[in-house]
């Protein structure tokens, strides 16, 4: 088949060239066809292009040849008879004297790997990925193919696409996901010679229906879809990213999104629906297979709803259609970041479904699966379809996650015992037990697993269609106090609280008007990663940025670091009541509350909100910038 790239950062997103040769002769070949790429082994080849109106096109690849007349449009295509795994050949085309060329062809397996910012996320941003990045180069089979994000009004035959071959510099801007899949792939031996190329066709914040042509979208109401982040409407990624791939065969398709959908999680089956019949339709595979990526633990929920309900929507919409796998990823990250850096053991039991459902290979690549569940007496018995591979609880001790509820619908948690391929679940408070719930949390803490440590999928057999109340975890949170200082910070890397002298300085209004807070896309970055670096030293950091505290008895040093390319600011929102002399720059800044007072140096900006001042610091891409914040003598 055809197509690749790099990313920046896990919501950024980049323009490429294409990839396509074209010769002032008149001849072109189209934007998938590029130096280092591969094509689908065992399948028709489709090639296309451009020539003069009515000439004749001769294509060659290999042994293979075909030819084509070019249309009133001078739209030509040819289809060559498919070819077994192999290569390298060169792929040209021909026409009056004219040639267009791409050298280094691989025949192999090509997999699209598609959806938002998880997906889009670069493998030098995941755990593991720096070192993976550094023996890419061993993967001799491995081709990295990229498609440029744009959004079109109408469905696009041109576009940036880019293959490479894969080394430090190609995988480290490659998707994490999409690397380590692959590299699981190629350490199957019956795949070890066959030529793979992995291709990333990702939009950070985007919806579904972006994805979707513009007629598969006809039955939906007008209400029901909506925009993606940067105004990008309904089918428009499909017409600028998907539609310039052409119809070539493909081997199958990973899919990593829902996060954007999540607010309505009700219509997400159906636009998943409408998503792989448009796709399967266009790659000229009916029975292309998809594996989708089930949303992993995040703690603050979305829009207000928890991920289980979202989770649900997408095992909903597998079970429905076939050739489709759900790949179950919670247990896989702690949920307090949406941007989980550990993404191998995602990319693993990505390959573990493709493995077994579409290369048949004997494994086991999947967790328990809910089969029934069925009251006996004051206890459920819920039966699980386990492969002969058993029950079992991840890291030994009791099994968790399992909640049930009589006829009132209020759930409580269960205690559960293995029995063979069953859980019988017993709770006090609910004698008479009717339906199970089993990992429904945004973070569920669940641990079902088979002896293959794969783990049992969320599941629920009530019907309740309102979204109720999730417990959520939290990062946790911590203090400094000292005889001049009282600071709390927040497991998201805010400081959400600076006493001095029996005052609060710090405003505790949400987002933006609170705490500390260092911008990011849309909304103050998750600073998760929190990490005590010494007794008195604290680092609050994400992938591209890091704030590090240290405390002394009546001073703080407030350390900004910035690895991204972009400017970032970090914010200080004061309480409605301290007052502020010094408007930044140069000068400190000297805040006043009562009989306390505080004096800031290193901020460039001093603003004022409808709910206080705002003290702002600028840091430049790839720089640093301290601040101090004294505690001063009266």
């Amino acid at each position: 088949m055809m197509f690749a790239l790099r990313r920046t950062s896990a919501v950024g997103f980049l323009i490429l060239a294409t990839a396509s040769r074209v010769w002032a002769g008149g001849i072109s070949l189209g934007a998938p066809f590029g130096d280092h790429l591969v094509l689908q082994r065992d399948r028709p080849v489709r090639v296309w292009g451009e020539a003069a109106p009515g000439s004749a096109v001769e294509v060659r690849l290999g042994p293979r040849r075909a030819t084509a007349a070019a249309a009133p449009s001078g739209r030509w295509s040819a289809d060559l008879k498919a070819l077994p795994a192999g290569g390298p050949f060169v792929l040209s085309a021909e026409s009056g004297g004219a040639r267009a060329e791409v050298k280094d062809v691989l025949v192999g397996d090509v997999w699209l790997c598609a959806g938002q910012s998880n997906m889009q996320m670069t493998l030098k941003e995941c755990d593991g990925g720096p070192a993976a990045a550094d023996a890419a180069g061993s993967l001799a089979q491995l081709r990295l193919g990229s498609v440029g994000r744009r959004a079109s009004a109408n469905p696009r035959a041109d576009g940036e696409i880019r293959w490479r071959i894969a080394a430090r510099d190609s995988a480290r801007d490659f998707s994490g996901v999409g690397f380590f899949f692959a590299a699981e792939l190629l350490a199957d031996p019956a795949l070890r010679d066959v030529p793979l190329g992995v291709v990333d066709a990702s939009f950070g914040g985007t919806m579904c229906e972006a994805w979707v042509p513009a007629e598969a979208l006809a039955g939906f109401a007008r209400e029901d879809l909506r925009n993606s982040m940067f105004g990008i409407a309904p089918s428009t990624l499909y017409n600028g990213m998907i539609a310039p791939l052409g119809n070539s065969p493909i081997k199958g398709v990973v899919w990593y999104q829902g996060e954007g959908n999540s607010d309505r999680p009700a219509l997400y089956p159906k636009l998943l629906a409408a998503l792989f019949a448009s796709w399967r339709n266009q790659f000229a595979t009916p029975e292309l297979p998809f594996i989708v990526i089930q949303l992993p633990d995040f703690a603050p929920g979305w829009g207000g709803i928890s991920w289980a309900w979202m989770r649900e929507a997408q095992a909903a919409a597998v079970r429905a259609a076939k050739h489709a796998s759900l790949a179950v990823a919670i247990d896989t990250n702690d949920g307090l970041d949406l941007h989980p850096r550990q993404k191998r053991e995602i990319g693993r039991r990505v390959a573990l479904l493709a493995l077994h459902d579409v290369y048949g290979r004997p494994i086991v690549a999947r967790g328990p699966e809910f089969r029934q569940a069925k009251r006996e007496s004051d206890s459920l018995r819920v039966t699980f379809d386990t492969d002969g591979d058993r029950l079992a609880s991840r890291g030994g001790g009791p099994i968790r996650g399992f909640a049930v509820a009589g006829a009132d619908g209020r759930y409580r948690f269960a205690d559960a015992t293995i029995e063979g391929d069953s859980i019988v679940l017993r709770c006090k408070e609910v004698p008479a037990p009717l339906t199970v719930r089993y990992a429904w949390a945004g973070v569920p803490g669940a641990n079902l697993v088979n002896r293959s440590g794969l783990p049992a999928a969320p599941f629920r057999t009530d019907r309740t269609t309102e979204a109720d109340a999730d417990i959520q975890q939290q990062p946790i949170s911590r203090r400094v106090q000292t005889r001049s200082y009282d600071v709390a910070i927040r497991g998201d890397g805010s400081v959400t609280s600076l006493v001095v002298g029996g005052k609060q300085f710090l405003s505790n209004e949400p987002g933006w008007a609170g705490g500390t807070t260092v911008s990011g896309w849309l909304a103050p970055r998750n600073l998760a990663d929190v990490r005590e670096l010494g007794p008195r030293c604290l680092s609050c950091s994400d992938n591209d940025a890091s704030v590090i505290l240290e405390f002394s008895e009546r001073r703080m040093d407030w350390t900004v670091a910035n690895r991204s390319k972009d400017e970032i600011r970090f914010r200080i929102a004061l309480h409605p009541k301290v007052a502020v002399r010094g408007r930044g720059g140069a000068e400190p800044v000297e805040l006043r509350r009562a009989t306390a007072t505080v004096a800031v140096t290193g901020v460039d900006i001093v603003t004022d909100s409808e709910n206080g001042h705002v003290l702002e610091s600028v840091i430049k891409g790839h720089a640093s910038r301290s601040l101090s914040l004294s505690i001063v003598e009266k």
